[in-house]
């Protein structure tokens, strides 16, 4: 059995490194293979590290307790659980959400110092707040390309993809295509119920908060409760070692994940209904 656990164990470490190696090479220019760092490359990567190391804490822990089943029941919960409990915070659109307010804010007291639209967004982009910052920038340079504003703002709402982002950039096309009146005005109302949204936001994280904490109590005392019998009292776990008693623990695993997800499903943010997009325009 050890001799299984063995194999299992430098298959999942072999295959891991075998994968981040691919995810690093890319097809280049003349069909030669360069090393490349780009998002879609650097994701791949990041989940592959975390395969090798849930595969690998499978593997220790399957060695330890000579249970095949620790494998899938250990490495899906060093996979999942960080991710799980990554969605489960809101602070990331709140943080968003307020700073598309203050760039808001920006481009209407710039434009009351009659600049134009166009010449309110350039001045403002490399001033906006960090969290919009790359898409407001990105915007920018596509305006002094040439590119067509409405296309330009488009792929900044594409990018920031948030419906308060959605709401501005809807007025920026009105404005560029129907030459708005009083846009100042309009953007001012924007920003403030911009930051009425952020607080909303935040009472709402408050609230979820404890939610948030009873999850990672159940799930802490949990597992201090399965490694505290696996260290004092083998004999009480002695069933599991049988091959019922592995089904069945893959059994409880299951329905143990599937628990866990159904309790964090009530602390994750909504997914938020965007104005803009490729899938509204679909819908």
């Amino acid at each position: 059995m050890k001799d299984l656990l063995f194999v299992l164990s430098g298959l999942g470490f072999g295959g891991g490194v075998a994968g981040i190696v691919w995810a690093w090479r890319v097809e280049g220019s003349g069909g030669e293979r360069t090393f490349s760092r780009g998002p879609l490359v650097g994701r791949m990567r990041d989940q592959l590290v975390m395969i090798v190391v849930a595969v690998g804490a499978g593997g220790v822990a399957a060695l330890g307790t000579g249970w095949p089943a620790a494998v899938p029941i250990v490495a899906g919960a060093v996979f999942g659980v960080p991710k799980l409990f990554g969605k489960t915070a809101g602070s990331g659109s709140i943080v968003t959400i307020e700073s598309i307010a203050v760039w808001t804010e920006m481009l209407q007291g710039t434009m009351a110092a009659s600049a134009g639209l166009t010449q309110a967004i350039v001045a403002t982009a490399p001033l906006s707040p960090p969290a919009i910052r790359g898409a407001a920038v990105g915007l920018s340079s596509k305006l002094v390309a040439g590119m067509h504003p409405g296309e330009a703002l488009q792929g900044f709402a594409d990018e920031v993809e948030d419906p308060c982002a959605d709401r501005v950039v809807c007025a920026l096309q009105l404005a560029v295509s129907y030459r708005v009146q009083k846009l100042g005005d309009l953007l001012v109302a924007l920003a403030d119920s911009t930051r009425d949204e952020v607080a909303l936001r935040l009472r709402i994280e408050t609230s979820r908060a404890s939610i948030r904490s009873a999850v990672r109590t159940v799930l802490v005392v949990s597992v201090a409760f399965a490694v505290g019998l696996a260290v004092v009292a083998r004999t009480y776990l002695a069933p599991f070692g049988s091959v019922q008693g592995q089904l069945i623990l893959l059994i409880v695993g299951l329905l143990y994940g599937v628990g866990l997800t159904l309790m964090v499903s009530l602390a994750r943010p909504p997914v938020p209904v965007r104005l803009l997009g490729r899938h509204v325009v679909a819908e």
